[in-house]
């Protein structure tokens, strides 16, 4: 089979996807990543109805993001480090099974995401992580 730049970046977005549903921060004291000593959980929605089939990302900028996979009912949960974040929401990439050239997987058009909540960098969503649990709910509006 041979590689082409498109299986590469198929590749590379499928890890980010991974880490980001693992979430990021080895929680080792003598590593630079901060342990996780917090959850958030909570509902996202668009227009009151649940967002579903997507990924909700909180990035701490200095150490990278955690993410979760966001449920049938719009609700997620994350264990993530406390602190200041970016959020932003994400939809979920089909998988294929094809891999040939050319095929590369593509984000379904989504209404109920709109396009500046896709990346941390244009949501302007921000929110402040405590120790503990937290409860953080998302309405996405155009």
């Amino acid at each position: 089979m041979k590689l082409t730049t498109r299986t590469t970046y198929y590749q590379l977005f499928t890890v980010l996807i991974f880490c980001l549903s693992l979430g990021c921060g080895a929680g080792d004291p003598g590593s630079a990543s901060p342990s996780k000593n917090a959850t958030v959980s909570g509902k996202v929605t668009s227009g009151g109805q649940p967002v579903t089939n997507a990924v909700i990302s909180f990035e701490k900028p200095t150490f990278g993001a955690w993410g979760s996979e966001i449920g049938a009912d719009g609700t997620y949960q994350v264990e993530l480090a406390a602190g200041d974040f970016k959020v932003s929401v994400t939809p979920k990439v089909a998988a294929t099974t094809n891999m040939e050239a050319g095929n590369v997987p593509q984000a379904t058009e989504r209404k109920d995401i709109p396009q500046k909540y896709r990346s941390a960098s244009t949501s302007e969503v921000t929110t402040t992580i405590n120790e503990g649990a937290n409860t953080f709910d998302l309405e996405l509006n155009e």
